[in-house]
């Protein structure tokens, strides 16, 4: 008896079941036709909001090609406009800054009078005017047993043996009172070779008994000055 009560039992749930699957497919199905109606009706209302979105764009299209050329005229109005104010104000910079003929040449005159003397001119120390040369004289320094001079020099009107026998550039060493009288040349003494020896001077072969201080030279003599161990001869 359990037996067949429970196979009663499965094959009413089996029953069941079915019919349950049957009422889910058949709503299904009644729905689907709904759907395709409603994206058919919802497919035909697009083209109509396009055409109408078609119809409103080349009305703004225009509006703003409208607007963009004003805006393109307005700009190259500003520009020809700016372009003219400049030419002019250029034009009367121009004019405003040439300089006229007058002005140029005070600025010129001004560069000539102001012009910088060369430094080279400025570092140079003012020389004295030397004396006019009269003309040459032949000078001779004779050591003991020594050459230290031989030349011909430069001589003006005051030129003296001594002054002549000083633009050697020898080392002299002499006195001034009561006369000139040389001593030393290039550290020759007197008296260094033996007693009595000294510095003498002669002119175109002479002795000459004056100081060479007060003794003048002329162009074309020859003046020697030599050391003597001989004494006054």
């Amino acid at each position: 008896m359990k037996k067949a009560i429970g196979i009663v039992i499965g094959v009413i749930l089996v029953l069941g079941m079915a019919f349950g699957v049957r009422e889910v497919i058949a709503n299904q199905a009644a729905q689907h036709p709904r759907t395709e109606k409603a994206a058919k009706m919802d497919s035909g209302s697009q083209p109509k909001a396009t055409s109408s979105s078609q119809v409103s764009h080349p009305v703004k299209a225009r509006k703003a090609k409208d607007k963009g050329s004003q805006a393109k005229h307005q700009s190259q109005a500003k520009k020809a406009s700016q372009s003219s104010t400049a030419d002019s104000s250029s034009s009367s910079q121009v004019t405003s800054n040439k300089p006229s003929s007058s002005s140029s040449k005070s600025q010129t005159k001004q560069a000539v009078t102001n012009k910088p003397k060369s430094t080279s001119k400025q570092s140079r120390p003012k020389q004295k005017a030397s004396p006019a040369s009269t003309g040459k004289a032949y000078l001779k320094v004779s050591g003991y047993k020594k050459l230290f001079y031989s030349g011909s020099l430069h001589i003006i009107k005051k030129t003296t043996a001594f002054t002549l026998l000083q633009q050697t550039k020898l080392k002299i060493t002499y006195t001034s009172s009561p006369a000139i009288y040389v001593s030393a040349i290039n550290g020759l003494k007197e008296n260094d070779i033996k007693v009595g020896s000294g510095w003498m001077y002669s002119v175109n072969g002479k002795y000459v008994d004056k100081s060479a201080g007060d003794k003048l030279i002329k162009p074309g003599d020859k003046v020697h000055w030599y050391f003597t161990t001989e004494g006054f001869k």
